[in-house]
């Protein structure tokens, strides 16, 4: 199909979806703010006491802090591909970050989840203005994907260094060295809540590419202007443990030549129990809550805070020494999908709508916020097809539901060779045949994971329950083309594709292919 022809097709299909206009500005408009690799035990509201993060902290009194959502999976492409679609990522495909170094072989205008119904889609469709601002890593970031109007990226999918860049803004590249990233997409989102005429409401989502915590950004001393108000402190909250032994083994490993891998492993190494990545990672947070505050401010100043309704979260968290581990949960051999990098913040206010000063205790999964949000702003008319998602709106009124355990027993994850059930009282990691055994976590006794319980006799009827549900859970929603734990292939790219060939046989290879776009059809 020609640019001109699809082009004209979805503004018909705008016209025919969108509200009057009356009901359009009778929407409240949304601001998704999502941080990149930051947990939810990296910032002050959540318990952190060495981090200064008071405008985050200061959102979560005005609304609802959730305590207890997770993401699908530790790696930056599959959340934000679930953030997009309310879809696993045996669903949609995306199992691991989308490699850069491969995107010089992907298809011009290749967008990783296009074919699926989007929320910038289905929103753009019924009046939203949408925009999308910060990192994208969804496939080639050249031009706008998702039905996103407005597009302000940078051309790598992942950061490399915060102050030396190049940026694309709908459609212009240039270049961004003098200006640390997470300041810039701060400009850009003032700027773009400056232009806003009030004639729709708009979807801004606004991706940060901090706190990140990899190296070689988090990786010893910071430039940035929160860094020295760090240095010299205590850092309670960073683990003194000792370097964690899978890595060990990985480094002493003769058959493990992959250079790329080693170097991740040795960077660990010199990040574990270092006061100056201490600093730095708890600087680069501060940059993040900074630029939140300045987005508050200006919505403030322009009178739309009580007509807007803020999330923020992030796509998945880091380790930051827990388990004498430093970067992703595909740090260790196999994956380790512990709470600290799973668990994400979520935090939801609306002035005036939403009673402030919640908290909430209920599971909640990232497949759960795209339902959500449409809920929310009152379009019940779509579903995201076959996502396991569920609306949680009435909690944003109400709190917790009376009868918690009958709206969600259970959240789930999936890590490649990993997949994870949550519940309130366990954490139960099942590996894929030939990778490694199966993990059982008391999280009542022992909420740190320091002890796999998966053998003790006493817990036998537990592991056969949440196996089952488990085995359930995939069943009903995995897509046999993504489904990697029965010879489906992933999207773009795997952390271990040795993994697969053993299994499946030497051709298999990850799958890049331009499928047709979803297209909404006019009702």
């Amino acid at each position: 199909m020609s640019f001109v022809r699809a082009s004209l097709q979805y503004a018909f299909v705008c016209l025919l979806l969108s509200s009057p206009a009356g009901a359009e500005n009778a929407r409240p408009n949304i601001l998704f703010i999502l941080s990149d690799n930051q947990p939810a035990s990296i910032i002050g509201t959540y318990g952190n006491s060495d981090v200064k993060t008071p405008h985050i902290d200061q959102l979560a009194r005005e609304g609802i802090q959730f305590n207890h959502a997770y993401a699908v999976n530790g790696m930056c492409s599959p959340t934000r591909a679930t953030l997009m679609t309310g879809l696993m990522p045996s669903q949609h495909g995306i199992h691991s970050w989308l490699d850069d170094e491969l995107l010089d072989e992907w298809p011009a205008g290749w967008s990783a989840v296009a074919e699926f119904r989007s929320l910038p889609l289905t929103l753009g469709n019924r009046g939203y203005a949408t925009a999308m601002i910060g990192k994208w890593h969804l496939g080639k970031p050249e031009q706008a994907s998702l039905g996103y109007q407005h597009w302000v990226t940078f051309a790598e999918g992942h950061t490399v260094d915060f102050w030396d860049n190049t940026v694309i803004e709908n459609g212009r590249t240039y270049r961004v060295n003098d200006q640390h990233l997470v300041d810039f997409f701060t400009d850009k989102a003032i700027d773009y809540l400056r232009a806003y005429d009030g004639e729709q409401p708009f979807y801004l989502q606004l991706n940060y590419d901090g706190p990140y915590l990899n190296p070689p950004t988090n990786l010893g001393p910071a430039r940035n202007r929160f860094y020295q108000g760090y240095v010299g402190k205590r850092f309670d909250s960073f683990p003194r443990v000792a370097f964690n032994q899978n890595q060990v083994d990985q480094l002493m490993d003769p058959a493990n030549t992959n250079s790329f891998i080693k170097g991740k492993l040795l960077q660990s190494l010199q990040m574990h129990n270092d006061p100056a990545t201490m600093a730095n990672v708890l600087s680069q947070n501060a940059m993040v809550d900074d630029g939140v505050g300045r987005v508050l401010q200006v919505l403030r100043e322009l009178g739309l805070e009580k007509n807007t309704l803020v999330v923020f979260s992030s796509d998945q968290g880091n380790f930051y020494g827990q388990h004498g581990l430093w970067q992703h949960v595909v740090v260790t051999k196999p994956s380790s999908p512990y709470e600290t990098p799973i668990n994400v913040p979520l935090i939801v206010r609306h002035a005036g709508k939403i009673p402030a000063g919640q908290v909430s205790n209920e599971l909640v999964g990232q497949y759960d916020i795209p339902v959500t949000l449409l809920d929310y702003v009152g379009i019940d008319d779509v579903s995201f097809d076959n996502s396991p998602g569920r609306s949680f709106e009435p909690w944003l009124h109400v709190g917790d539901p009376a009868d918690a355990a009958a709206f969600r027993e259970a959240v789930f994850f999936e890590q490649e060779e990993t997949r994870v059930i949550r519940t309130r009282d366990y954490a139960y990691w099942k590996r894929l045949q030939t990778t490694g055994d199966p993990a059982l976590f008391d999280m009542r006794q022992d909420p740190e994971q320091l002890q796999n319980v998966a053998s003790d006799p006493a817990y036998i009827a537990v592991v056969e329950r949440l196996d089952r549900m488990l085995i359930d859970f995939f069943a009903r929603y995995a897509d046999r083309r993504y489904d990697l734990w029965n010879g489906g292939v992933a999207k773009g790219s795997v952390d271990r594709p040795e993994v697969y060939r053993q299994l499946y046989g030497e051709d298999w290879r990850p799958a890049v292919e331009m499928l047709p776009a979803f297209v909404e059809q006019a009702q």
